[in-house]
């Protein structure tokens, strides 16, 4: 659990990386906790000079850990729930707001939280091997994390609400075409 999220400082570019390759490095609590402490201790710093948020092994982000949700009883209220969930979506506003550049580079996989994390970022930089979907319908969630505005934004408020709905998988290309993704690399480019 301690390395599910590696975090690299060098030069003035903080580096963040989902560590979780056996889970298409699906987001835990402890670690959209401690990305916000991060960003929030990092973003004022004079000399930070870039943020990348990448995932190691094939994936991004398959998004929120589902499956970790599911498996604790969680007896906080509606209110409390709710609070929490605003908290932890911070991550993408410091990202959206950042005073100096943010860039995705997404190798795979980005799906739900972790598509709207990428979003949330100046630039989207995809490999041939990128996949995207907003990913909540198909588990019952509406989305979170900013992923109605930001796609509205990108790409207009009829097919933002196609992707939310009915959650297609957008192969790189197609997210190129779509302004969803700002720039294609090779996979080879990142290894």
């Amino acid at each position: 659990m301690e390395n599910d999220l590696i975090i690299n400082s060098n030069e003035g570019i903080l580096e963040i990386i989902f560590n979780r390759p056996e889970r298409k490095n699906a987001i835990s609590r402890i670690m959209f906790e401690k990305m916000l402490e991060v960003l929030k201790r990092s973003i004022h710093n004079k000399d930070l000079r870039g943020i990348f948020v990448s995932g190691s092994g094939d994936s991004f982000s398959a998004g929120g850990d589902v499956k970790d949700m599911a498996s604790k009883i969680d007896t906080s209220t509606l209110q409390e729930k709710t609070q929490s969930l605003k908290s932890l979506m911070q991550v993408s506003k410091i990202l959206y707001t950042s005073p100096v550049p943010t860039v995705a580079i997404i190798n795979g996989v980005a799906a739900g939280a972790g598509f709207a994390i990428s979003l949330s970022c100046d630039f989207r930089v995809s490999t041939e091997l990128g996949k995207f979907t907003t990913a909540f319908s198909k588990v019952g969630f509406s989305g979170d994390f900013g992923i109605s505005y930001f796609l509205s934004k990108l790409v207009g408020t009829s097919k933002a609400k196609e992707l939310l709905y009915f959650s297609d998988i957008l192969d790189a290309k197609t997210a190129l075409n779509l302004d969803i993704v700002n720039f294609l690399i090779d996979s080879k480019e990142i290894e």
